[in-house]
């Protein structure tokens, strides 16, 4: 694949510290999955999996902290698992992060059991029945769980992460009950939630989650974060996501 092929086009990001090619009109990530890697950032380390990999945002990401050894993006669509290695060597980490062309609901000859210290994973936010599914097929399987459910990626969580292994999710709040179902069944307990506004005056859309294989029940809230201000820029607290990736 030829990265600056027509249907490609290249993001700067971060005062150009990073840089992602991405389909114009396929899947593209959005300001949930930086917010997810700055959330993981701050309380991860070791070795990492990302489920559902897409372009490869994440490891991308990731790879500029030291702290993370090896970092594995696993993606079942295999135009973007091509797209995401060559957005990995774009940035120069292919020394860190290889991306794997597996589906997640059979990884079990690919990787043994408890193998990472890490999961991270933006899964899709929409069952099968939800909603308009997007005739643009990277679209929709990123968006709806056509090729994997919420359980499917908690239990490949469950099955890649070592005990007291660290889980980090980003997902719509309307599904916080199906999230934290799934994770207990798989014995991931829930350990912190940030719920994300996109204005201080409107309710929390999303929900970022850290869990921790085999831990105890305790659980806390962070204080909220607010994507825009009045005048619909980022907030200073996105901007210091931003700058601390």
């Amino acid at each position: 694949m030829d990265l600056h092929h027509p249907d490609n086009e290249l993001h700067e990001l971060f005062e150009g510290r990073l840089k992602i090619f991405q389909k114009k009109e396929g899947y593209r990530f959005s300001v949930d999955s930086i917010l997810l890697a700055g959330f993981a950032a701050e309380r991860a380390s070791g070795t990492v999996a990302d489920l559902g990999t897409g372009s490869g945002i994440l490891p991308v990401i990731l790879a500029r902290h030291e702290k993370f050894q090896k970092i594995t993006g696993i993606e079942i669509q295999e135009d973007l698992t091509v797209l995401a290695r060559q957005n990995i060597g774009l940035n120069k980490c292919e020394d860190r992060v290889s991306i794997v062309h597996a589906d997640i609901k059979d990884l079990t000859g690919r990787f043994s059991a408890g193998e990472f210290d890490t999961v991270i994973t933006n899964p899709p936010f929409y069952t099968v029945s939800s909603g308009r599914i997007n005739p643009n097929n990277q679209k929709a399987l990123a968006r709806h769980e056509l090729h994997g459910t919420l359980r499917d990626f908690i239990s490949a969580a469950a099955f890649l992460l070592r005990q007291s292994g660290k889980f980090f999710a980003v997902y719509l709040c309307f599904r916080i009950a199906d999230l934290v179902t799934e994770m207990r069944r798989k014995n991931i307990e829930p350990k912190t939630f940030q719920f994300v506004h996109a204005r201080i005056d409107e309710d929390a859309t999303m929900v970022l989650v850290e869990g921790a294989k085999g831990a105890g029940t305790e659980a806390k809230t962070l204080p909220p974060l607010i994507l825009y201000d009045a005048e619909g820029n980022y907030t200073e607290e996105v901007k210091a996501v931003f700058r601390g990736i």
